[in-house]
């Protein structure tokens, strides 16, 4: 866990450092002011060092090196290990949401293009940029790369297990086959689960 993250954590109390629904921990009672007062000066450094001459952060770096070494030798492996997960948990949430929402936003893009065009689908979504939706929104998926990639199915292989087209790409999944029963059907190309425990492409 980097020095910062721990910094903002401490600094926003010792309930921001607890999982919801876990009995709070009492806080170091003999150094609680030291700890506090170096996490704000950490929290104060990441939100202002860009106005810092860089020659006295350059000066400072190898300080904070050893602090964070030394930190991390006292925090001990489990805790940080406990404190990897609980961010990993985090940030694989926020992924999902994003994602979730850039599917929807997509596909009313797509509805808005059916309903111009007369009950058509493109034969690729990566023509309704930039005139129906501004750019193709881009996933960037737990355990992927960020892409915008498409992928474009032209067959009813898959009328009978849409699950078989999924690849894993981590990308989009489109169907453009008008004799498919899921002609203009857009979907996550992913077979990972998200934090509920659904599969990406189910949605």
């Amino acid at each position: 866990m980097s020095i910062i993250i721990l910094a903002l954590m401490i600094s926003a109390g010792p309930a921001a450092a607890q999982p919801a629904g876990q009995d709070q921990a009492a806080p170091p009672l003999k150094y609680s002011p030291e700890i506090r007062k170096a996490a704000r000066n950490l929290a104060l450094l990441l939100e202002r060092g860009g106005e810092i001459a860089p020659e006295k952060l350059d000066a400072l770096a190898p300080e904070l090196a050893r602090f964070n070494k030394k930190l991390e030798e006292t925090l001990g492996r489990d805790l940080l290990a406990d404190a990897a997960r609980r961010e990993k948990e985090l940030d694989d949430a926020g992924r999902t949401e994003a994602a979730i929402k850039a599917l929807q936003d997509f596909r009313t893009s797509l509805q808005v293009y059916y309903a111009k065009t007369g009950g058509k689908y493109p034969a690729d979504p990566a023509a309704l940029a930039p005139d129906d939706l501004p750019t193709i929104p881009e996933l960037h998926l737990p355990g992927h790369e960020m892409t915008a990639k498409i992928t474009v199915i032209d067959s009813k292989e898959y009328d009978d297990d849409l699950a078989k087209a999924v690849t894993d790409s981590g990308g989009w999944l489109y169907f453009s086959g008008q004799d498919s029963m899921n002609y203009g059907l857009l979907i996550i190309d992913c077979r990972h689960q998200t934090p509920g425990g659904a599969e990406f492409h189910k949605y």
